[in-house]
């Protein structure tokens, strides 16, 4: 078997290693990004690395849930994601407030409405993934100047 490139890298030392990842970044349409970036990353504490897997995976558990939740019965569960945004308790619900998230769940199947999250929150998610975050918030700022 050949040995690979990995195999060394990971014997390498922090600063060494840093340096190589840089070199590596800067091979592609020689993007260039500081050495003391990938120490920084590097030196993080394994705790802090896992904390972002372990609440994707929590996001995962639940979003099976209300994935299976939404299937089962569309109208429940619209009307009920219309409880929690409204502060409506089923226990105690109005009769008022039961036509209201009649008429509203009617509405929302009528116009066949792809997003149940308010465009402007699905909009931003959008931007944000396929821009990053400096140039949203930069973006931000210059609107609100304007």
């Amino acid at each position: 078997m050949t040995k690979q490139f990995y195999d060394d890298f990971a014997k390498l030392p922090l600063a060494k290693m840093a340096q190589s990842i840089t070199d590596m970044t800067f091979n592609y349409n020689e993007t260039k990004v500081p050495v003391s970036h990938y120490k920084k990353q590097l030196s993080k504490g394994f705790e802090e690395m896992v904390e972002a897997s372990v609440s994707v995976s929590l996001v995962a558990t639940i979003f099976n849930t209300l994935q299976a939740l939404q299937k089962e019965s569309p109208k429940l569960f619209y009307q009920a994601l219309l409880c929690l945004d409204t502060a409506v308790k089923p226990s105690n619900i109005t009769s008022s407030q039961y036509q209201a998230m009649e008429f509203t769940w009617s509405q929302f199947e009528l116009n066949k409405r792809k997003n149940m999250l308010d465009k402007e929150f699905v909009q931003m998610f959008n931007q944000v993934e396929e821009n990053g975050m400096t140039y949203y918030m930069d973006n931000q700022q210059e609107q609100d100047h304007d």
